[in-house]
């Protein structure tokens, strides 16, 4: 599309012919023909006329465009009390017929998009108009620029730009814009959008993908609509930044694979005023990759780097990385983990560990020495925390990382029993894990649980389980708990081998607990019912 260049404001001279008698268009009056003896001023591509419409006052301005050619209309009233206040603004073709127009009334500051593309060069008219009450306001109108990336409306057809720079462009309608860049695996891609006369009806979104074309990217926790990196105009409007303030939006990721990764750019119609897209938005792109670690990409548990016994390293976690170590420990060692703060750069970054056992189930975020449930290989963790914003998205924070396991493992072959406390609906408990050297049950008691008639107290029994250690083992209540309390899991044996739990049933003859020194395998943890 093309823009052509301004030449000093509004024309007072040559001015056109144009006239307009009133309809309807969704509500909102609007032009609909164009009698004889009406005149428009003409104006210039990219010219902004601003003013205060008295009570009943409309104005009419004309543009010259050839066909094909994209217009938009932005009007704006930034004062705050519309209480009684009422207006219009409307794009009509040469012969008078109305292509776009809308009705503006509200008590909040209002900036609003119309446009059209036109289909015939000639002379066309733009009309502002006050339906009710004395309106301050400002109307820009212009032509979009044409546009030097297209073709560019598939991935297919995306162009290739070089990290580090940034790209101009215009979206007219459901058109999209791609563009390709290279990265390596393990790199930090950093996005920022920024759109230019955006309005509460029109928006700006952009999305990144993979060499695969899968999309990708992480969000600021707080950027207003989650699932989209999104301008947003009407957000920019909520927190009380100037109308001409150019909003932009951020967004990043970490590459998990060396090649060509893709952005792509497209005009989205917000809620307000029926979501539709008006005219064109132009935009500035840049896209930049950063250097993390050298252990990047570990985002994933799969990908998790392994760390050797007492073994040192230093990391670097930004607001939109996630790093995974695993290390491996046996069942009763102690772990520990030593987590020191380095250095942080573009802005401050809060973090949170978690220690994952080796079936996925969190043992900690807490770093005070923990013993291993169970023996096999451990996750740790290192995420940005929740409270990271857009402000500090793209910040690094370096970290020193050591882990330290020690201590006495149990024995193999004795049985044991992990049960933390935890949050339920009260129909099922989830016992962390468990070691049954010749196979049996996981029994839940409740707070009744006595010596003399355990059964009494019993709750539910997890399926049978084979010989072996187990890890999150979801326990079904037959009679769900209906209060917080505390509650016992139980370790049993199926002693007359069949695969049922027959010790309830045989007052305790059959299927008895497992025992250490005469007594049972048990373990206890509060449970909050939700």
């Amino acid at each position: 599309m093309q823009r052509r260049g301004v030449l000093g404001g509004l024309f007072v001279l040559g001015a056109g012919t144009l006239g307009w008698a009133y309809g309807t268009i969704g509500g909102a009056r609007a032009s609909e023909h164009a009698p004889e003896g009406s005149t428009a001023e003409p104006i210039d591509p990219g010219s902004t006329v601003e003013g205060t419409l008295a009570d009943g006052e409309e104005l009419r301005y004309s543009i010259e465009l050839a066909g094909g050619e994209t217009l938009g209309v932005v009007f704006d009233s930034t004062f705050a009390d519309w209480t009684d206040q009422r207006a219009e603004i409307g794009v009509y073709d040469p012969d008078g017929t109305v292509l776009d127009s809308t009705m503006v009334s509200t008590d909040q500051p209002i900036r609003t998009a119309i446009g059209t593309t036109v289909s015939e060069t000639g002379t066309y008219a733009v009309r502002v108009a006050s339906l009710a009450g004395s309106i301050p306001y400002s109307v820009t109108i212009d032509v979009a620029d044409e546009d030097p990336n297209e073709p560019n409306d598939t991935r297919e057809s995306a162009v290739e730009i070089a990290p580090d720079e940034s790209v101009d462009g215009v979206v007219v309608g459901s058109e999209k814009d791609w563009f390709a860049f290279e990265v390596t695996a393990g790199e930090g891609i950093e996005l920022e959008l920024t759109a230019r006369d955006l309005a509460l009806n029109r928006d700006l979104r952009m999305a990144v993908f993979d060499p695969d074309g899968t999309e990708i990217g992480a969000l600021p926790t707080d950027n207003p609509n989650r699932g989209a990196y999104r301008t947003d105009y009407e957000f920019l409007a909520t927190v009380g930044l100037p109308p001409s303030t150019d909003p932009s939006v951020v967004g990043a990721d970490v590459a998990e694979e060396t090649g060509t990764h893709y952005v792509r750019v497209s005009e989205v119609g917000s809620d307000t005023l029926n979501g539709e897209i008006r005219g064109f938005s132009a935009y500035t792109l840049a896209v930049e990759t950063v250097a993390l670690d050298r252990f990047d990409p570990n985002e994933r548990r799969e990908t998790a780097t392994q760390l050797e016994p007492d073994e040192t390293i230093d990391g670097i976690i930004a607001g939109y990385d996630r790093d995974w170590y695993a290390f491996d420990a046996e069942e009763g060692e102690e772990i520990v983990i030593d987590y020191e703060f380095v250095d942080t750069t573009d802005g401050l970054l809060g973090t949170e560990r978690e220690l994952h056992g080796p079936t996925g189930e969190v043992v900690t975020d807490v770093f005070e020495p923990v013993v291993a449930p169970v023996s096999g290989t451990y996750a740790l963790l290192v995420t940005p925390d929740g409270d990271t914003t857009a402000r500090d998205f793209v910040a690094k924070e370096t970290y020193r990382l050591t882990v330290t396991v020690s201590g006495n493992p149990t024995p193999t072959g004795r049985a044991s029993v992990t049960l933390t406390d935890q949050s339920s609906d009260g129909t099922c408990i989830v016992v962390d894990g468990a070691t049954l050297p010749e196979g049996g049950f996981v029994a839940i008691h409740d707070s009744q649980l006595t010596a003399d008639d355990p059964s009494g107290s019993l709750r539910g029994v997890s399926p049978l389980l084979e010989a072996g250690t187990h890890g999150r083992i979801g326990v079904p209540l037959d009679e769900p708990l209906a209060e917080t309390q505390r509650v016992w899991a139980t370790l049993y044996r199926d002693t007359n081998e069949t695969r049922t739990f027959d010790f309830a049933t045989t007052a305790g003859d059959e299927d008895g607990p497992y025992t250490i020194e005469g007594l049972p395998v048990t373990a206890d943890a509060c449970i909050t019912i939700d």
